[in-house]
C-alpha cells in the first residue's frame, strides 16, 4: 500500500511540475474570418463570370507578459499560403491584421491557421 501511495504523490508531483515548469504556455491569441469578394464584370473583359478574391481580417493579441517581436502569421486559403506582418506587441496589446489576397477557386474556400512564427 505505500507504495502505491508513493508512485501517485510521485504521479501528481510530476504533472504538477510539467504544468508549471515545462509546459510552453500560449503566447499570441489569434482571431480571423475568411473575407470574399467579387471583382467587378465589364461587357469587353473575356471573363464570363467575376473573379473571387479572399483574404483573412481578424486580430492577434498578445496573452503573454513580454513584448513579442517580428510577428508572422501565415493563413492556408484553397491550399495557398496567405500572410500576415505584425512588427511588435507589447504585453496585453491587441492589434488588427489582414492577409495578403488570393485568387480563389471557388466562392466556399478551405482556410485554416497554418502557423504563428514571431522572435521574444
Amino acid at each position: 500500500m505505500k507504495k502505491f501511495l508513493i508512485l501517485i504523490v510521485l504521479i501528481v508531483g510530476g504533472y504538477f511540475a510539467y504544468e508549471n515548469f515545462l509546459k510552453e504556455k500560449e503566447v499570441l491569441e489569434v482571431k480571423g474570418n475568411l473575407v470574399k469578394m467579387k471583382e467587378g464584370v465589364d461587357i469587353d473583359a473575356p471573363a464570363i463570370q467575376p473573379r473571387t478574391w479572399g483574404h483573412i481580417e481578424g486580430t492577434v493579441k498578445n496573452i503573454s507578459e513580454n513584448d513579442v517581436n517580428n510577428i508572422e502569421i501565415v493563413y492556408k486559403i484553397n491550399g495557398r499560403e496567405s500572410v500576415a506582418r505584425i512588427k511588435s506587441l507589447a504585453a496585453g496589446e491587441e492589434v488588427k491584421f489582414k492577409t495578403d489576397k488570393i485568387l480563389l477557386n471557388s466562392y466556399e474556400a478551405s482556410h485554416f491557421l497554418e502557423k504563428v512564427n514571431f522572435d521574444k
